[in-house]
Protein backbone atom coordinates (compact mmCIF):
# COMPACT_ATOMS: atom_id res chain seq x y z
CA UNK A 1 0.00 0.00 0.00
CA UNK A 2 1.56 3.33 -1.02
CA UNK A 3 1.94 5.89 1.83
CA UNK A 4 0.73 8.87 -0.62
CA UNK A 5 -2.90 9.72 -1.87
CA UNK A 6 -3.03 12.13 -5.56
CA UNK A 7 -6.16 14.24 -6.06
CA UNK A 8 -8.90 12.82 -7.77
CA UNK A 9 -8.77 15.22 -10.68
CA UNK A 10 -8.00 13.12 -13.67
CA UNK A 11 -4.10 14.58 -15.03
CA UNK A 12 -3.82 16.66 -11.91
CA UNK A 13 -0.34 15.22 -10.24
CA UNK A 14 -0.46 16.66 -6.69
CA UNK A 15 0.28 13.98 -3.72
CA UNK A 16 -0.43 13.74 0.08
CA UNK A 17 0.95 11.93 2.48
CA UNK A 18 -2.42 9.28 3.45
CA UNK A 19 -1.61 9.29 7.31
CA UNK A 20 -5.75 9.08 7.70
CA UNK A 21 -6.43 6.06 5.33
CA UNK A 22 -8.54 8.05 2.71
CA UNK A 23 -9.23 6.32 -0.28
CA UNK A 24 -9.76 9.91 -2.36
CA UNK A 25 -8.99 13.48 -1.80
CA UNK A 26 -8.94 16.55 -3.66
CA UNK A 27 -6.02 19.17 -3.87
CA UNK A 28 -6.19 22.77 -2.88
CA UNK A 29 -6.39 24.50 -5.96
CA UNK A 30 -9.20 21.76 -7.03
CA UNK A 31 -11.30 22.27 -4.22
CA UNK A 32 -10.93 26.08 -4.70
CA UNK A 33 -12.95 25.39 -7.73
CA UNK A 34 -16.16 23.73 -6.47
CA UNK A 35 -18.74 26.04 -5.64
CA UNK A 36 -18.86 27.52 -1.79
CA UNK A 37 -22.16 26.84 -0.71
CA UNK A 38 -21.39 22.82 -2.15
CA UNK A 39 -17.90 22.93 -0.05
CA UNK A 40 -20.10 24.49 3.19
CA UNK A 41 -22.59 21.57 2.99
CA UNK A 42 -19.90 19.50 2.70
CA UNK A 43 -18.55 20.81 6.10
CA UNK A 44 -21.20 20.92 7.87
CA UNK A 45 -21.53 16.92 7.50
CA UNK A 46 -18.29 15.90 8.17
CA UNK A 47 -18.04 18.45 11.06
CA UNK A 48 -21.17 17.15 12.67
CA UNK A 49 -19.75 13.47 12.02
CA UNK A 50 -16.14 14.37 13.55
CA UNK A 51 -18.06 15.91 16.55
CA UNK A 52 -19.95 12.89 17.23
CA UNK A 53 -23.22 14.57 16.69
CA UNK A 54 -24.45 12.62 13.32
CA UNK A 55 -24.06 10.01 11.13
CA UNK A 56 -21.40 10.44 7.47
CA UNK A 57 -23.87 7.81 6.40
CA UNK A 58 -25.19 8.18 2.61
CA UNK A 59 -25.90 11.68 2.88
CA UNK A 60 -22.29 12.29 3.29
CA UNK A 61 -21.40 10.13 0.52
CA UNK A 62 -23.72 11.91 -1.66
CA UNK A 63 -22.13 15.89 -0.86
CA UNK A 64 -18.68 14.04 -1.57
CA UNK A 65 -19.81 12.43 -5.48
CA UNK A 66 -21.04 16.04 -6.31
CA UNK A 67 -18.04 17.77 -4.79
CA UNK A 68 -15.65 15.82 -6.18
CA UNK A 69 -18.13 15.77 -9.75
CA UNK A 70 -17.87 19.34 -9.23
CA UNK A 71 -13.88 19.72 -9.05
CA UNK A 72 -13.25 17.41 -12.14
CA UNK A 73 -16.14 19.58 -14.29
CA UNK A 74 -14.41 23.21 -13.39
CA UNK A 75 -10.65 21.38 -13.91
CA UNK A 76 -11.79 20.43 -17.91
CA UNK A 77 -13.42 23.06 -18.23
CA UNK A 78 -16.86 22.20 -18.48
CA UNK A 79 -18.92 24.67 -15.87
Amino acid sequence: MSDRISCCVPFCRRTRKNDLGFLEWICGDHWRGVPKPMRQAYGRVTRRFRRGLGEYGSRGDRLWRRVKRAAIERAVGIS
